[in-house]
């Protein structure tokens, strides 16, 4: 008989994929994630194992943004490796703060040229990662968050030199810095994900197109997901465990992410 842990790391490794209705959250495969679309039937998101997701779109589907991540977020280096789309689309490291409550993005890649600048005030730059990046501040007003209808302050961080070197990674905290030192402080995380999101209205692609993501946290390696392997005789993966689970040994030759 197969113990549980270990037939809970087969079952985990053997399920492809898992579709999300539009507007949804929640935790899957050891990872947060989040999909909100005007319109839901054509735009689509799907989760995948160990980090991945993937989205489809239509032609004039509208808004959406939706990504695989954490919750809460944190002041951690992330890396992602990704396909370029066809069509208009942002991927950024998105997510919200409360006490003050912001909303932020660091944009790493604008697939279609829509400016995501139109509105927002110019406040600096900084370098990270092999890029300069421009700083800006909005302030949005009766707007949708987390907590609701509210106003909040919106922060972006814009990357202006394309990767091309290695595994794209984005340490979170010197931006973090940077806006603090440009009077944008953040306050608690909230949600935080590595988002592909469209702009609606003129902006929306009149193109399909479709976007696969493998999300990952740096420094350490690429760790397991819950119930993914992570270690015994032979294995090669990564034997570190995502935040809140542990590499509990089940064999000689299988040893399992266990929640705590």
């Amino acid at each position: 008989m197969i113990a549980l842990p270990v037939l809970l790391g087969l079952l985990a490794r053997f399920t492809l994929a898992a579709a999300v209705p539009a507007n949804e959250s929640g935790l899957i495969f050891g990872y947060f994630f989040a999909f909100s679309a005007d319109d839901g039937d054509a735009a689509s998101f799907t989760n995948e194992e160990d980090g991945n997701y993937a989205i489809q779109w239509e032609a004039n589907s509208g808004h959406f943004i939706g990504g695989a991540g954490w919750n809460p977020g944190s002041a951690q280096s992330i890396s992602y490796s990704t396909f370029s789309p066809v069509g208009n689309s942002w991927f950024s490291i998105y997510g919200w703060t409360t006490d003050p409550l912001v909303e932020y993005r660091i944009l790493e890649e604008n697939f279609g040229g829509v400016d995501p600048t139109v509105g927002l005030t110019s406040k600096g730059s900084l370098t990270s990662d092999g890029s300069v990046y421009n700083i800006y501040e909005a302030q949005i007003f009766n707007g949708v968050s987390p907590v609701g209808t509210a106003n909040f302050s919106q922060y972006w961080s814009i990357r202006q030199s394309p990767v091309t070197a290695g595994v794209p990674t984005v340490t979170t905290q010197n931006h973090f810095t940077a806006w603090a030192a440009a009077g944008m402080p953040l306050g608690e995380f909230g949600y935080q994900i590595v988002a592909t999101e469209q702009a609606g209205g003129a902006s929306a692609s009149t193109e399909a197109g479709s976007l696969s993501v493998l999300v990952r946290t740096r420094p350490g390696g690429f760790c397991a997901t819950e119930f993914a392997q992570c270690g015994g005789e032979g294995f090669t993966g990564p034997t570190c465990c995502v935040s809140n689970t542990t590499c509990v040994q089940d064999n000689q030759f299988f040893s399992t992410c266990v929640a705590d």
